[in-house]
């Protein structure tokens, strides 16, 4: 299909090269399960930390994702609409997500609910792009989000804060911390409401196959505790706990109303055992509860949980070489007033890395077996190898395997599943430059994958089956700069992703738009702080025949704030300033212009 899009010309990247850069390198654990900084890591990986989320002032976590190259997100209209994310073109159920390590996501749809997560309780998020299955199992074919709650290391001892904004948008919350040395622990509550506005368009035959002109409003309450501390001076440890409760309206021909429940739970232990050996015990509990809803009757309900314990073990070999090897035990559930013919399964595997250096090149190797209940053994793996050409300069390349095992309703959904699914697989080749020196910070990407045995809809037998595969290629390429009082970010996204065999041989796969660019201009000033954000994306289609389209689009919002004193702040924003029309799913209108003023109070 043409492209063409209002995006702003490669040649940004090109100019901004000579502003400065300076900041403190992140640390990543992502990429490795082990702490490296992201210089360190062969992985294509960004690392959004509290400042930026601070600095972005996003309503949701999708408005945090959406600055990743080679991620883009889709949802169906406003506050607490179903929200998907795509990275490197792969399904949105292709996106291993934790949160504090805790895998979570409904067992049922296969997916992560972003739009019940708060910005406002998230310390940082970790993005690694490309697969990851030989050290996390299955989902990981896209990638790996790792969202870390607030760290009461960091949060201030008391703050409090207040926003209010258009569609009657309210939002207000308040957090503690307490503790001395050792031991250190914070809590965290905020509450959220909008009548938002009326989100689809559609009627009996298109759309949300309905008509309801009336508001979808939305309303949350979200609590984040965390505590960490040391046993002694060789073991930590830290417990964290994340929940969100509330209610969403949209428009729908069975049910317009969901009642939600998501909760994490999570531990962990670290013990340094010798000079040579560290150890780390976690386990963790995801839920998800919905209970569905139309106009206030009750239709179905969905509670499903993830259950996960692990043990890894870190050799040091040499200052420069480390192995690890690890064992994980996961458990999924289902308890639904939908009858399925499974409600759980259990997996059990092993894994193994090295890090290190061989001769004049870094090297990372991973290799993992799993043992599921229900689909048998699979071996999964990835090496890297990483080669500096000088001492700010690298050059790197990657291979490797990751699977999808399919959800329970595409297995077992009644009147719709496929018991006789197997699960998806893919194989990826990567190559990738990094540049950075005391100015600036560079990165380019580019990769190219192949999905076997992908998971569609089949008209022919009406339930999902393996009918086709799918071929991902793509270029990523991020830049960093600070100049002065000016910070500067620039993400790029080439993709393009098509469908090979089946009905759609050769169509494009849907909500995956062949380019995107985002630009983020910040300032800080003596008392405060103005920045700009643009997102730019071509057109895409919004169905596997390639017969709706869904337009390109650019829209800007504005922020800024304005520091009272030290303890009091002022904050506002504008989004989509020039009130584009826009879809991100077609029917689904996203809001235009919006308006938000907040104050907060911090000590």
């Amino acid at each position: 299909m043409a492209r063409n899009a209002r995006i702003i010309p490669f040649v940004l990247f090109l100019i901004f090269p000579g502003l400065a850069y300076s900041e403190e390198e992140p640390v990543v654990v992502t990429a490795t399960r082990t702490a490296q900084t992201v210089d360190a890591s062969l992985a294509a990986v960004s690392v959004i930390d509290r400042e930026e989320i601070e600095a972005l002032q996003p309503q949701t976590v999708t408005d945090i994702l959406r600055t990743v190259p080679g991620l883009t997100v889709s949802n169906t209209g406003g506050l607490g609409q179903p929200s998907s994310v795509f990275l490197r073109g792969s399904e949105s159920d292709h996106v291993l997500v934790l949160i504090d390590g805790v895998k979570v996501g409904s067992t049922t749809l296969g997916s992560t609910s972003f739009q019940y997560l708060d910005p406002d309780q998230i310390e940082r998020i970790e993005v690694v792009r490309g697969p990851r299955s030989s050290l996390y199992g299955a989902d990981a074919i896209g990638g790996v989000i790792q969202i870390f709650t607030r760290d009461p290391a960091k949060a201030p001892r008391a703050s409090a804060f207040a926003t209010a904004g258009t569609d009657d948008y309210s939002k207000f919350g308040a957090r503690l911390s307490a503790g001395e040395n050792a031991t250190k622990f914070s809590l965290g509550a905020n509450y959220e409401k909008s009548k938002g506005y009326d989100v689809c368009k559609g009627s009996a035959t298109a759309g949300c196959f309905t008509f309801e002109d009336d508001r979808d409003g939305y309303e949350n309450l979200s609590v984040q505790a965390s505590l960490a501390g040391s046993v002694n001076d060789k073991a930590d440890f830290s417990v964290s706990y994340l929940s969100s409760t509330g209610e969403t309206e949209y428009d729908g021909s069975f049910s317009n109303e969901t009642d939600f429940s998501i909760s994490v739970l999570g531990a962990q232990l670290s013990v340094d055992a010798s000079d040579r050996l560290g150890m780390k015990f976690s386990a963790g509990q995801s839920q998800d509860d919905t209970d569905t809803l139309k106009n206030g009757t009750k239709t179905d309900h969905f509670n499903t949980s993830r259950t996960s314990v692990s043990w890894l073990n870190e050799f040091s070999l040499s200052a420069a070489n480390m192995v690890m090897l690890g064992i994980d035990f996961a458990s999924d559930e289902v308890n639904s007033g939908t009858s399925y013919t499974q409600t759980s399964r259990d997996n059990l595997a092993g894994f193994g890395q090295f890090i290190g250096s061989v001769g004049m090149l870094d090297v990372q190797a991973a290799l993992r077996y799993d043992d599921n209940e229900q689909f048998g053994d699979s071996v999964t793996g990835d090496a890297s190898v990483g080669y500096d050409l000088n001492s700010s300069s690298r050059i790197m390349a990657q291979y490797g395997t990751a699977f999808k095992a399919p959800t329970f309703n595409e297995l077992y959904y009644p009147g719709f599943g496929n018991a006789n699914l197997d699960p998806e697989e893919s194989a990826t080749v990567e190559a990738g430059y990094q540049w950075r020196d005391q100015n600036n910070r560079f990165s380019a990407n580019i990769f190219s994958s192949d999905v076997d045995n992908l998971i569609a809809y089949d008209a022919s037998t009406n339930a999902p089956g393996n009918v086709n595969a799918a071929t991902i290629q793509g270029l990523e390429m991020q830049l960093d700069t600070v100049m002065e009082a000016w910070r500067i970010g620039a993400a790029l996204t080439l993709l393009s992703a098509e469908q090979e065999g089946g009905t759609h041989d050769g169509k494009e796969l849907p909500r995956r738009p062949g380019e995107f660019l985002e630009l983020r201009i910040d300032r800080a000033f003596a008392k405060g702080s103005a920045g700009a954000s643009l997102f730019s994306s071509g057109s895409t289609y919004d169905d596997l025949a390639n017969t709706t389209v869904i337009k390109s689009y650019t829209t800007i919002d504005l922020r800024g704030a304005y520091h009272l004193n030290a303890a009091w702040h002022l904050v506002g924003k504008v989004t989509n300033l020039t009130d584009e029309d826009y879809e991100y799913a077609s029917y689904y209108r996203q809001p235009g212009r919006q308006f938000f003023v907040g104050l907060k109070w911090m000590q």
